[in-house]
């Protein structure tokens, strides 16, 4: 690596710092799906691995580092849900390295993470995870080599900000001119490339298909909004006080359900009569922006509910009409607002649907696959 090149160092209880010849290093996650494929068995290669893993021989044959990079409080807990004998295990001399934030005397094999050096790689904070962190001390230390096994990470999970981190680093490497297989989260890395891959047409039958579900589904809710509008109406007449609180929710309840429905079957009827391409970016836009107005509506709503609590409580301590028609009054406002915001998170969640569907088809198609996709639907 020219200059600012260093020499892998080693523990060895006997002799202390030692530098050692390999230059190839595995770091290894606790994902299943290729956490067992590391090369255990090959001696050029070192093998890193993260908190309590090394504790679980039957999965890692091997290790010569591990990362704890929790606070003490954390890996000192007699209550660790991953494996209760973890600070017993720190407190023994397993005669290799332990990266912790500090050296801890309690852990023989402790040394100290050089956070100072790994954070004047690049001009960011950026260290998000321990995959992260690992990644970042192996470019810092020098590996010309470096392979990732059982860091699964996906960018639609709770761990997308740890995926974009560890992506991050990722690039970083490779333009440090490191070798770096990623023997994990392949995905991530083989998508369709924007602008000339994967600009595919979901077909017409898709949408339809989820409009007859989506119709008969509205049909099936409208009719039961029907049904406690009228008992609503009922137990008004007969004055059923508590009746008509209860009644008033359940109506809210079902204008939601059923204005989501009919948000959603609109959405599936009106794009498959359309014959012209649609792009990923509008179920994003159109998705983005019934977020919005559905929290607007959904303010409304609870202003609405909030006259019709009190208007409510006047008819109940009074039994005036005049009270009465304004509970209806407010409660019709109420519910069309609960019906209209059910429509937009209707829009939202079908075109979120979208988005995910032509995800799926993009990935199925791939590469040269995708191209010929697009000159396929343009040709029609």
């Amino acid at each position: 690596m020219g200059e600012g090149k260093r020499p892998l160092l080693v523990w060895n209880k006997d002799n202390g710092w030692g530098e050692i010849p390999t230059r190839k290093l595995a770091i290894v996650g606790s994902h299943p799906a290729t956490r067992e494929n590391a090369p255990y068995d090959d001696p050029e290669w070192e093998i890193w691995l993260y908190n309590e893993a090394p504790q679980k021989t039957e999965v890692y044959k091997r290790w010569d580092a591990c990362l704890q990079l929790h606070k003490p409080e954390v890996y000192s807990s007699l209550e660790n849900w991953v494996n209760k004998g973890h600070w017993e295990w720190l407190q023994k001399d397993h005669g290799k390295v332990i990266w912790m934030q500090e050296v801890d005397p309690k852990v023989p094999n402790s040394v100290r993470y050089p956070i100072e050096g790994v954070l004047d790689l690049v001009p960011y904070r950026y260290l998000r995870s321990s995959p992260a962190l690992a990644l970042a001390l192996a470019i810092y230390l020098g590996y010309e080599e470096i392979s990732l096994y059982g860091n699964e990470l996906s960018s639609n999970t709770e761990y997308a900000y740890q995926a974009t981190n560890l992506a991050f680093w990722i690039g970083f490497a490779h333009g440090r001119g490191i070798k770096l297989n990623l023997e994990c989260w392949q995905s991530e890395f083989n998508q369709a490339i924007y602008g000339y891959e994967g600009e595919l047409q979901i077909d017409a039958q898709f949408y339809e298909k989820r409009f007859d579900e989506y119709e008969r589904a509205w049909t099936a809710n409208d009719k039961t909004m029907t049904t406690i509008k009228n008992r609503l109406d009922a137990a008004m007449l007969e004055r059923k006080y508590d009746k008509v609180g209860q009644l008033t929710i359940e109506l809210q309840n079902a204008a939601l359900a059923t204005g989501e429905t009919a948000g959603a079957v609109r959405e599936a009827e009106r794009y498959m009569r359309r014959s012209d391409p649609i792009s990923r970016q509008e179920f994003e836009r159109v998705s983005a922006q019934a977020q919005i107005d559905g929290d607007a509506l959904r303010e409304k709503m609870l202003h609405a509910g909030g006259k019709c609590e009190y208007v409510w409580n006047v008819w109940r301590q009074t039994g005036r009409m005049e009270a009465l028609n304004q509970l209806r009054g407010f409660t019709r406002e109420k519910v069309q607002f609960a019906y209209d915001m059910g429509a937009q998170l209707g829009i939202w969640k079908e075109n979120l649907l979208y988005m995910s569907e032509y995800d799926k088809r993009v990935t199925a198609l791939g590469g040269q696959r995708a191209v010929g996709q697009v000159v396929e639907s343009f040709d029609r």
